[in-house]
């Protein structure tokens, strides 16, 4: 990695005149008319490339279209799609694809590169970091750094466009990536989407299997109802069915783990430590302070808990009226 660093930094220092990023601006018509300028100036030179393209994801399928117009002749297109890859991955093998094609083009002297609101992924080719694109973005740069080499004359530009400003060219790419629908022989099982939910299930049935054959889960986790009365049950899916409803507050989240796992600085805990200390409950009804002396039956807290249905709506109700319980003192 550190000779492709080095490599790509002499690309950069060496040939610094030879490439150019046109960024999106917030005066969008002098920008619009810069590029209609360039465009038709590099149109009417026999040595030029242009290429427009665009990618778009539809059911975790990515596809990539390029426009290429070269001069005096049709224009031609070319579709990459790929499943499972990210929108910046496609869109640097489409951009890979779109410069092999312009360098191995006899006399080209001049490139230029409109992407929809992706100039960042451009940018992937000329940064020395690790990045996770590296496998395009070192073919391009060694792509690059031939054609550069082999004269001074020889530019690529790359020009930010968005599809909001309906430029004509990028139109017609926009309009044509939305339109096209990849049909996959079995979609559901090549998706993004179902690797990622049978590798979630997955995890979590196996976590679930290993909970329920532990001590820990019979003796201290707290279980707890959903508002429909069913158990709660791990999930990753927006924030999981406890963070989402208690991650708002920090102080309201530690004490409502300590209070689930039983680990909460409370007498019984103590106990372990300093068993000559006097560990009855301030109510002086229980010997020994216990979590589930405090949820259900302790006088000195407000009557929030109902033990007939443990749900984490009243577990949450009881936390808040009952603000200094499962804290510790100094806390």
């Amino acid at each position: 990695m550190s000779k492709a660093s080095h490599n790509r930094n002499r690309l950069i220092n060496t040939f610094s005149n030879q490439f150019s990023f046109h960024y999106y601006p917030y005066n969008i018509n002098n920008y619009i008319k810069n590029l209609n300028n360039v465009v038709i100036k590099t149109s009417s030179i026999p040595t030029s490339f242009i290429v427009v393209l665009d990618t778009s994801i539809k059911n975790s399928i990515v596809i990539s279209i390029s426009y290429i117009h070269l001069y005096n002749k049709p224009i031609i297109k070319t579709i990459h799609w790929a499943i499972n890859v990210t929108t910046t991955k496609a869109k640097l093998f489409a951009i890979r694809c779109g410069i092999n094609q312009a360098i191995n083009t006899p006399n080209v002297e001049h490139i230029i590169i409109i992407i929809t609101d992706s100039i960042h992924a451009t940018e992937r080719i000329f940064d020395s970091l690790p990045h996770l694109y590296q496998t395009h973005s070192v073919a391009i740069f060694k792509e690059l750094w031939e054609f550069f080499k082999v004269s001074v004359n020889n530019h690529i530009n790359f020009w930010d466009c968005s599809s909001k400003v309906n430029w004509p060219l990028y139109a017609a790419v926009d309009c044509d990536t939305k339109k096209f629908v990849i049909f996959l022989s079995f979609p559901c099982k090549l998706s993004w989407d179902f690797c990622k939910s049978y590798r979630d299930k997955s995890v979590l049935n196996s976590w679930k299997m290993t909970f329920q054959m532990s001590n820990f889960k019979k003796r201290q986790f707290l279980e707890l109802l959903n508002n429909d009365l069913n158990s709660l049950e791990p999930s990753t899916k927006n924030g999981g069915p406890w963070l989402k409803l208690i991650g708002h507050s920090n102080s309201l989240c530690v004490r409502a783990t300590r209070a689930i796992v039983n680990h909460a600085p409370i007498r019984k805990y103590q106990l372990g430590f300093f068993s000559r200390e006097n560990f009855a409950c301030s109510c002086n009804a229980y010997l020994i302070e216990l979590r589930r002396h405090i949820l259900y039956k302790c006088k000195w807290f407000n009557n929030y808990w109902n033990p007939k249905r443990d749900m984490i709506a009243h577990l949450i109700l009881f936390l808040e009226f009952n603000s200094n319980i499962f804290s510790f003192k100094d806390g």
